[in-house]
């Protein structure tokens, strides 16, 4: 006897006493078995009804069986029915996985018949891929686990909302109808998250800069399908990327480049976006940037029509000709008309999957340092590499660092501080005045030993001085300046 797994999908109940069972296999296809003659032979009558009861228990509550079946003039004849635990089903086969923005939602209710078989109701979930090509997925509606179904849906509803990045595992089974030809698989799971890190994904470039443009302008030609018209446009001006402790920028020359962004409408990252453009703030993006394959190629088809529509030049100066020229490269991508790239000069377009909104001057706490003058702490009085005495014969000369004589010194900054009120913090030996723009401020003794504060409401740029009395080389100046409110 030959045996089968999986979820009942209907029972019907013919002339003869003949019982159709429909069941979906554990790999998606479906298959007919039958019990015949339930109003015959009174010594197995009740075997009979009990196997119609199991299958019927099991396809109302959802749950996997086992079939044993042999092989009749009937067609696939039961010969034992046994409800098992989902433990015991066979995994999906071919599982494939898909990563990439919900940029649509389709639900398909099918109220008709085919045959004699049911057409399942469906939602169509067309995703644009961290590969940036555009595909349909199909979730099953009616599949046995409604519940797990319906949450599954939730998660894509969510995901498309405010978007999130989703991983789909896909079952490449076929046989989704000839009218869905573009449909690339069976959704089995679905997971969300907000970057790109938890799936693995490293595609994605950071790009640092200012937001210089918001909008939501629909794509101005018939071609566009859901990709385009599920995003907001970003006019977004690069800025050179911090280099280390502090949010230092490297002195290496850098050419600021205007990219045309995308980011769903009504996602968590659109919101850091508009906050941005509002507030005059620098952000941190994580998105995967895309060129014209040759663009100065005027044969290049990615200079061709797109939607029936002719393109504009990528220079135009009104908004709603650049938005329409960026969403026409978008819709090219899968048609590998463009292509990625590794340095953001060379980028036209950008696909956004995370972004980072950083406060003012890219410190809410602490101030700016523009410049910091310190010599006359680190070098003496005489100043770096000046001696008095020389020209000399002796290559040994001795200076205050040297005899370790104590010396007026002074350290000097110009900062730029977020308005607020600001802790001045010192541990510092002997005595000194701290004075911001020329006027001096009032130190407090702390708690604990050694240090002193000085308190001051300031915003935009300062010079603070700090003028010590008496100091040795080989002292260590430790201050440290935050906002208190």
């Amino acid at each position: 006897m030959a045996t089968v797994r999986g979820f009942v999908q209907k029972i019907e109940v013919g002339r003869a006493g003949l019982v159709r069972i429909t069941l979906i296999h554990s790999d998606g296809d479906t298959g007919i078995y039958v019990i015949r003659d339930i109003d015959g032979d009174p010594e197995r009558f009740n075997e009979r009804l009990t196997k119609i009861g199991i299958l019927r228990d099991a396809m109302n509550r959802a749950e996997p069986v086992l079939i044993e079946h042999t092989q009749s003039e009937s067609g696939n004849e039961i010969q034992q029915a046994a409800r098992i635990s989902r433990d015991q089903l066979d995994p999906p086969p071919n599982l494939t996985i898909v990563v990439g923005l919900v940029v649509s939602v389709s639900v398909l209710a099918r109220n008709r018949t085919a045959g004699d078989q049911e057409q399942h109701d469906t939602a169509l979930i067309e995703v644009v891929t961290t590969n940036l090509s555009t595909t349909i997925l199909e979730l099953d509606l009616q599949s046995p686990e409604r519940l797990v179904v319906s949450q599954q849906l939730e998660m894509i509803r969510e995901a498309q909302t405010h978007g999130r990045l989703a991983q789909f595992f896909v079952g490449t089974e076929t046989d989704t109808g000839t009218e869905y030809g573009a449909i690339r698989g069976r959704i089995h799971a679905v997971a969300l998250d907000n970057s790109l890190s938890a799936f693995g994904d490293r595609r994605a470039q950071r790009v640092d800069g200012f937001v210089e443009s918001l909008s939501l302008i629909r794509a101005p030609f018939s071609g566009s399908s859901g990709p385009a018209s599920s995003f907001a446009h970003v006019r977004f001006t690069t800025a050179p990327p911090f280099t280390g402790p502090g949010n230092i920028i490297g002195l290496t020359p850098f050419t600021p480049t205007t990219l045309d962004l995308f980011v769903p409408k009504g996602s968590l990252s659109y919101e850091l976006f508009e906050a941005g453009l509002r507030d005059n703030l620098r952000m941190q993006v994580n998105a995967i940037l895309i060129k014209d394959n040759d663009p100065g190629d005027p044969n290049d088809a990615s200079h061709g029509n797109a939607g029936g529509t002719s393109d504009t030049p990528y220079d135009t100066s009104t908004n709603a000709s650049i938005a329409y020229t960026a969403m026409a490269r978008l819709n090219r991508l899968e048609t590998g008309e463009m292509s990625t790239v590794d340095k953001i000069e060379q980028a036209n377009v950008g696909l956004v999957f995370a972004a980072k909104l950083l406060a003012h001057l890219a410190s809410a706490s602490r101030p700016v340092w523009i410049t910091i003058a310190r010599e006359s702490l680190d070098h003496g009085s005489e100043g770096f590499a000046c001696t008095d005495g020389v020209p000399s014969s002796d290559l040994q000369p001795q200076t205050l660092r040297d005899l370790r004589i104590p010396y007026p010194a002074a350290w000097r900054g110009l900062g730029c501080f977020n308005p607020g009120v600001y802790r001045f913090q010192f541990k510092l030996p002997g005595e000194f005045r701290v004075l911001v723009d020329n006027e001096e401020l009032c130190l407090h003794d702390s708690d604990e030993a050694g240090i002193k504060f000085a308190h001051a409401c300031l915003g935009g740029d300062h010079d603070v001085e700090i003028r010590l009395e008496s100091w040795i080389c080989d002292n260590e100046f430790i201050m440290d300046v935050y906002q208190i409110r």
